[in-house]
């Protein structure tokens, strides 16, 4: 009798709280689904990645980017509103992750060591974080270079980010000063040959078809820019 006693009251206390719950105002906490909805993304930039390095664009279709995602083809299309989109944010997350209002040039130390100390070693730290940056988004880079031809969307694709690299090198000339160029070299042209030379295009034309090691690359930039940049005299540092 005393255990159906507490089993009892154990159920009616639960109905209680149950009924306080009810009767109370309830909150619409979109927390829960904003990561939700942040998870299904990030799965869908994953998986299309994938798909786009073992397939190429040409070969990879929403439908298959989707089945791999567990999401619907609407979803893809409402979020990123194209094939073309869904390979601009894998550029994206690939360079700066998951924080969509990153810039590039944050990532980038600036170059009061150059301008301070006038030494071609502090460009070994530039190569070092170059290096990095196309180890991540120079296989998505070649993939969009080989379809742009044939695909408007990744063309204009491809000229922003060409663009979106060739500021970054303007504000870093600029950082280094006119003063530390070679002689004869514009601002203008010292950062069209950073960008040149920086670009995820040349890091991949001398890992994947030159067959140089990402270390190799490394040190063949440390010591390319300071060379094609700064002037003679500084190279001694």
């Amino acid at each position: 009798m005393e255990q159906t006693i507490l089993i009892r009251v154990d159920y009616m206390e639960m109905g209680s709280a149950m009924s306080r719950d009810d009767d109370a105002p309830r909150r619409y906490d979109s927390s829960h689904r904003l990561a939700d909805a942040e998870t299904r993304h990030r799965r869908i930039v994953e998986e299309a990645t994938t798909l786009f390095l073992e397939q190429g664009f040409g070969a990879t279709s929403i439908g298959q980017i989707a089945t791999a995602a567990g999401v619907s083809p609407q979803t893809i299309y409402g979020t990123y509103g194209s094939k073309a989109g869904v390979l601009s944010r894998a550029i994206d997350v690939a360079l700066v992750g998951d924080r969509e209002d990153a810039a590039v040039i944050d990532l980038i130390p600036a170059f009061d060591e150059v301008r301070d100390a006038a030494s071609a070693s502090a460009f070994g730290g530039h190569a070092g974080i170059i290096r990095g940056l196309n180890e991540r988004v120079a296989p998505l880079i070649r993939v969009m270079e080989q379809a742009a031809s044939s695909d408007p969307a990744l063309a204009e694709l491809r000229t922003r980010l060409i663009g979106a690299i060739q500021d970054d090198c303007r504000r870093w000339i600029t950082q280094l000063g006119a003063a530390a160029l070679r002689p004869g070299l514009s601002l203008e042209h010292a950062a069209a040959v950073m960008a040149l030379v920086d670009s995820p295009s040349v890091f991949s034309i001398l890992t994947t078809d030159v067959g140089w090691t990402a270390d190799e690359y490394q040190a063949w930039l440390a010591h390319a820019l300071p060379h094609l940049l700064l002037r003679p005299d500084l190279l001694e540092g």
